[in-house]
């Protein structure tokens, strides 16, 4: 019986390892330069410019990029101009060495906010809120 138990004991042990691996997070990094091909069609919703930052189209890609890219992964400041448009941004301490900059998606009364923080080029911390 002893010899049958142990590598039972070993396989219930070691089943959230294993699984862990199998269900991770899929997401592509936002530095990952596949982001760009992969998923051209919402980061052009993103950057077009005569869609306001308020409409369906840009909430909906915001909500797609953020289930299909993980922004925490951010370190440059370019990676956030080449998925974003910059006038949807608003910029807090533009004048300081540590900016923040926040991209606020809106339809009716559900948002998703996206807050990048940086110090000079470079992103130091990403804050993603969604309200549905």
């Amino acid at each position: 019986m002893k010899k049958f138990l142990t590598p039972v004991v070993f396989l219930l042990l070691s089943l959230p390892v294993f699984t862990g691996c199998i269900t991770g997070d899929n997401r592509l990094p936002s530095e990952d330069i596949e982001v760009f091909t992969e998923h051209q069609d919402i980061i052009s919703i993103l950057r077009n410019p005569s869609i306001p930052a308020d409409s369906k189209a840009k909430y909906d890609a915001a909500r797609e990029l953020v289930k299909k890219v993980d922004l925490t992964f951010t370190r440059e400041t370019a990676t956030i101009d080449k998925l974003f448009y910059y006038r949807d941004a608003q910029a807090d301490g533009l004048d300081t060495e540590e900016p923040v900059f926040t991209f606020t998606y809106r339809y009716g009364n559900d948002f998703i906010r996206i807050r990048f923080f940086t110090c000079r080029m470079f992103v130091t911390r990403v804050e993603i809120k969604e309200n549905e």
